[in-house]
């Protein structure tokens, strides 16, 4: 199994070929089988490779009557939005062997129908193979009204317990207190919070979340800036104030940290509540095309790793089973990661991006008014840029070209950590900044879900991209760009940005960065 920030192929293939009369088999006991489907799990180079462990799927002696489709839960995952094994149409038990409900045709390609095969697996479900989760791709879906917590269980505040009455009126918390922990009852998925106060002035908090009260992991940094970290801003108005989180996990503890001020707020905090309102994911926001438009489904799959994927091993393309791609007359790999040659001199015409230019227009998202022939764009046609910084010419710069022409001598400094281990190895590439199977933040940027290792958010929420609202605030919930006056980046401290800081690049001066434009109505430079 493989996973990382392109993987999107389904952990076990039943049936990689259209069944024919001819490709069912009679196994032990006179079942009717798929011999097919039996190859693909004993020896193909897609499968699990099971060698003829019968018992993994039968209950003794080898035959129909022994087999229990609570064996296929392991790895095909009931559990999760997608049920990979019950599901009539992409579930594993329906696609056993079955002519009429085969995955794949001659082609290898996924059958109309069947293109949501993978996400039975790779979805927030527990498809687990050789110990190694599947990624989840498919991203959250979750939804519901604000309410309270069921408990506080410690805090300094003097009565604390009024933040749960519920009545706005009563819950008056004297300003003399600076954490409070809230008990939810039991683990909850979590994804905006709000608190209500009678501030006369700015408070500013610090926000942890978990299931062990004493080991809370931090969900909110938030953009102000106090002390040189940045923290949630609160006030100075009476009032609600809510925020998304910049984590969602899930957790049965919240816990609030007044960092400043220490004293002088007025009839201080009254109420808390939380809700869960989130969508992201590759059926969401991400690409929504059938995976093999991008995966060669047909190549090596489960290997034990949980990325296979290494720079040093320049094994990006198999690593990810990514499709190669015609480029005019030639066909050549789906991405050059991590990318060599000279950067500055190749530009817009390297196919080391093919796979995303394959659907989108090379010259709407690289071209800019210093350019020749198709690639002269004035204005640009991008909404990556920055209107309100031009050159001498009244020129504005297209972003997205100056960052794949990298830094540097020849533009190859190593600026990208692109296997995620913490090391910068590789110019910036398209795949540095989006993530095209679907993000919390807008236009697909990463977010860190998938290249934090399986089961944990070490990674989020890596540059944390927020879209500029209509008055210039970042604003974590607008995702409409045509709303979106600009973008910005998560500040974490002072510096340089780096690996360390944000788990993805190297940026010149920090790590948070803004830009204001007007917003383009034609972005993306999707092919029709």
């Amino acid at each position: 199994m493989k996973s990382g920030n392109l993987l999107l192929s389904g952990v076990l293939v039943f049936s990689l070929h259209a069944m024919s009369g001819t490709g069912i088999a009679k196994m032990g006991g006179g079942g009717m089988m798929g011999n097919v489907s039996h190859q693909t799990h004993w020896n193909a180079e897609w499968g699990p490779k099971l060698g003829n462990k019968c018992s993994t799927c039968h209950n003794g002696r080898p035959s129909r009557r022994t087999v229990s489709y609570k064996n296929c839960i392991p790895c095909h995952s009931p559990d999760g939005a997608y049920d990979g094994v019950n599901d009539p149409v992409i579930g594993a038990r329906y696609n056993w062997g079955r002519m009429s409900s085969a995955i794949y045709d001659s082609n290898d390609q996924l059958r109309p129908g069947k293109e949501k095969w993978c996400a039975g697996c790779h979805d927030d479900g527990t498809a687990v193979i050789d110990d190694v989760r599947a990624p989840n791709v498919t991203g959250k879906s979750m939804s519901g009204d604000w309410q309270s917590p069921a408990s506080i269980l410690d805090s300094d505040f003097p009565d604390a317990e009024n933040l749960l009455n519920n009545d706005l009126s009563l819950g008056l918390v004297d300003y003399h207190g600076t954490y409070v922990l809230f008990d939810f009852g039991s683990p909850q998925d979590i994804s905006h919070i709000r608190l209500y106060t009678g501030a006369e002035s700015d408070s500013y908090w610090e926000v942890y979340g978990g299931n062990d009260p004493d080991n809370l992991d931090r969900i909110l940094l938030g953009q102000a800036i106090l002390f040189a970290r940045p923290s949630w801003e609160v006030g100075p108005e009476e009032g609600w104030n809510d925020i998304r989180l910049d984590s969602f996990i899930q957790m049965r503890y919240l816990k609030l940290i007044k960092i400043s001020p220490w004293s002088f707020t007025v009839n201080g905090v009254r109420e808390f509540e939380f809700k869960k309102d989130l969508e992201y994911g590759y059926y969401a926001n991400g690409h929504k095309l059938s995976c093999d438009n991008c995966h060669d489904v047909k190549s090596s799959h489960i290997d034990g790793l949980s990325r296979t994927y290494q720079a040093d091993q320049d094994n990006y393309n198999s690593g990810y089973r990514l499709t190669n791609v015609q480029v005019d007359w030639e066909v050549v790999p789906a991405m050059q990661i991590p990318r060599t040659g000279c950067s500055k001199d190749e530009g817009q015409n390297s196919n080391d991006f093919a796979l995303c230019f394959k659907c989108h227009d090379k010259t709407m998202v690289l071209g800019d008014a210093y350019s020749q022939g198709e690639f002269y764009q004035d204005p640009l046609q991008t909404n990556f840029r920055n209107d309100t910084h031009v050159d001498e010419n009244g020129m504005v710069s297209n972003e997205h070209l100056r960052h794949i022409l990298g830094r540097g001598y020849c533009g190859n400094t190593e600026d990208w950590d692109s296997d995620w281990d913490g090391t910068p190895d590789s110019p910036i590439s398209c795949t540095a900044c989006h993530n095209v199977h679907g993000s919390p933040t807008p236009a697909m940027t990463r977010h860190g879900e998938l290249t934090s290792p399986a089961g944990t958010n070490e990674n989020v929420p890596m540059i944390n991209f927020q879209y500029l609202d209509a008055n210039g605030i970042a604003d974590r919930d607008l995702s409409n760009v045509m709303k979106s006056t600009g973008g910005q980046t998560q500040f974490y401290g002072p510096g340089p940005g780096k690996p360390d800081k944000n788990s993805t690049c190297k940026m010149c001066h920090n790590d948070q960065i803004s830009y204001q434009r007007e917003p383009a109505a034609v972005d993306h430079g999707l092919l029709p």
